[in-house]
């Protein structure tokens, strides 16, 4: 039962997902203000060229992108993608992605590469 702050040793950092703007992230904060910890919220780093590559909203807002697309497959529940079969040929799915943000565009590449109608 122990948290993670409470493992941490004074002075040292700790780099996770914090939630700065939420009650538990500023608790946390306080926290480890209190323990003399450092605390980099690595979901609080501006999206920004320079740091591209501690972006992890990006690389979140991408799986959810993909994800969505196949948890919409697993509640339609027909074939979605072409198929010919002796009983005749069945078209592959439609599927409509609303916005073309990370998410949108993951959710179009995952579609358009299991051969869907984007």
């Amino acid at each position: 039962g122990k948290h993670e702050i409470d493992m941490v040793p004074k002075g040292k950092t700790l780099i996770s997902f914090v939630g700065p703007r939420t009650d538990d992230g500023k608790a946390l904060m306080d926290k480890a203000a209190a323990a003399g910890i450092n605390l980099l919220a690595v979901d609080a780093i501006p999206r920004i060229s320079r740091a591209q590559s501690l972006d992890v909203l990006s690389s979140q807002a991408k799986i959810a992108g993909y994800r969505s697309v196949i948890e919409a497959s697993n509640v339609y529940q027909r074939f979605l993608n072409g198929e010919v079969t002796a009983a005749g040929k069945f078209d592959a799915c439609k599927i409509l992605v609303v916005g073309a943000g990370v998410a949108g565009l993951a959710a179009i590449g995952t579609g358009a590469n299991s051969k869907y109608y984007v």
